[in-house]
């Protein structure tokens, strides 16, 4: 049974590669896959080695696969699709499964795409029931309603969703990412968008837990049973990535690696005790994401910082009580303030992540954003605009409301595109007010007077230059609007 696990190459798409940190799921699928005892099986990540179609149509004529396995988030559904029609011409008769965010929320559309290209949804963590369904196909017992965690169409075209799989409870019975299944080598990866001179490069990813137990209306990620790592493998993983790919710091991907409970506190400090014991510290800088709450306390962000954590990513989307309450994102404004001053006493690095364009959020709600973004002061800030992905209970309220203005998933990029309206704002409006909090707080005043001195020095800056002074003037004069009539 030869397996081939792709992530698509959304770049032909988008015009650019989506990500710079190898796909992990695919890798995690193999890895499992592999100990169970199926060794022909290879990961291309079509993305980063910039594949065109043509060159993924030569690649599966090469390795002919019996098995296609593809995935991605909600973002990369149409290249998931193209990819899946592309097998189906190639190979008439491989089987092609699907998984990840994208195909779980939205299992019917997958597999209803133009010539049911698809075979088979897996939905929801995958590992094994993936290794469930190539055994039945193996076998060739043609029954897969007892295969729990699967979406496909019977023989009179219905669609049939079996029950949901159960969470993997013992994370440290998965083997780690199989990179040695992956093309291409891990050099080939630039690590995380942003550049911080605390993680050098070449920087490496892990997970050390999965899930989270909290509600977002924005959320559409779907794993709710939040499970982790024995800290000594969680380390060994770090070791590894430093011996064998010559890492200088780590990305660790949770959703939510502080500010759970008191016990994730525990678990923490265990880690770190970990990295400190085996001196990793002295070589490895550590990247994390937190949420702000009662838990986080200052004990345990000393030690993160004296086992070198440097930065924390905290989510917290907004200023205003009455938006953070709208959207169940179970956080108290009077905790974001404590917990980045705790933060900044253990001398940890912050992002604050901000989103605009809730529904129920006004004018007045952007200024307290503002406001809390001015007295918290965090390191960076980062601000995007709601995207309200397939599978989000706001995806289901903007539906029901005919809020929605478009249904192209590349529209749903968080950083350029506004594509709904809410009852308070237009769709303009919220990309007025997105970019001039970016003005201010992510550029700032200095970056445009920087901008306009470089813009003289080129024809294209002068030919542009009015037009780059109009639209600052437009942004300050928005500003001081905004600050004068709240």
């Amino acid at each position: 049974m030869k397996i081939l696990l792709i992530n698509p190459p959304v770049f032909n798409d988008i015009g650019h590669v989506l990500a710079h940190t190898p796909p992990l799921s695919l890798m995690y699928l193999a890895g499992y896959i592999e100990r169970e005892g199926y060794s022909d099986i290879k990961v291309i990540d079509a993305d980063i080695l910039r594949l065109t179609w043509q060159d993924l149509e030569a690649l599966l004529i090469k390795e002919k696969p019996d098995i296609v396995g593809i995935t991605g988030p909600s973002f990369v559904l149409p290249a998931l699709i193209k990819t899946a029609q592309l097998a189906r011409k190639i190979l008439p008769n491989c089987t092609i499964v699907t998984g990840g965010f994208g195909s779980t929320q939205e299992p019917e559309k997958v597999l209803r795409v133009d010539n049911q290209s698809v075979n088979f949804v897996v939905m929801g963590e995958g590992e094994i029931t993936f290794l469930e369904l190539i055994r039945r196909l193996e076998s060739g017992f043609g029954k897969f309603n007892d295969i729990d965690g699967l979406a496909f169409l019977d023989k009179n075209n219905n669609l049939i969703v079996t029950r949901p799989r159960s969470y993997i409870k013992d994370l440290n019975s998965l083997p780690w990412p199989a990179y040695h299944l992956l093309k291409p080598d891990f050099s080939e990866y630039g690590g995380m968008h942003a550049c911080y001179k605390e993680m050098s490069r070449p920087t490496g990813i892990l997970i050390a837990s999965r899930g989270c137990p909290h509600r977002c209306a924005f959320c559409s990620l779907g794993s709710k049973m939040y499970r982790y790592r024995s800290p000594k493998d969680i380390v060994d993983e770090m070791e590894f990535y430093k011996s064998k790919f010559g890492v200088k710091s780590i990305q660790i991907y949770d959703d939510e690696f502080i500010g759970l409970s008191p016990a994730q506190n525990n678990w923490i400090k265990e880690i770190c005790s970990e990295i400190i014991k085996r001196d990793l510290h002295k070589d490895l800088a550590f990247l994390v994401q937190g949420r702000c709450s009662s838990y986080v306390e200052s004990e345990t962000l000393k030690k993160m910082r004296e086992a070198n954590f440097a930065w924390i990513w905290w989510g917290v989307e907004s200023g205003s009580q009455k938006v953070l309450n709208s959207i169940k994102k179970d956080i108290q404004v009077e905790n974001v303030i404590k917990d980045f001053a705790l933060t900044k006493q253990a001398n940890i690095k912050s992002m604050m992540f901000i989103m605009v364009g809730f529904p129920g959020e006004t004018p007045i709600d952007i200024k307290l954003t503002a406001n809390l973004i001015k007295k918290v002061k965090p390191d960076q800030v980062r601000i995007h605009i709601l995207s309200p992905y397939p599978g989000s209970e706001l995806r289901k309220y903007f539906e029901e409301n005919n809020l929605l203005e478009t249904s192209d998933y590349y529209k749903f990029d968080s950083r350029n595109n506004v594509i709904h309206h809410t009852n308070e704002m237009t769709s303009e409006e919220i990309k007025r007010y997105f970019r001039m909090l970016v003005f201010r707080f992510e550029n700032g005043y200095w970056y445009f007077v920087k901008f306009w001195l470089k813009s003289l020095k080129s024809v294209d800056g002068w030919k542009k230059l009015l037009k780059r002074i109009k639209m600052a003037i437009d942004y300050f004069w928005n500003w001081l609007k905004l600050n004068f009539n709240q």
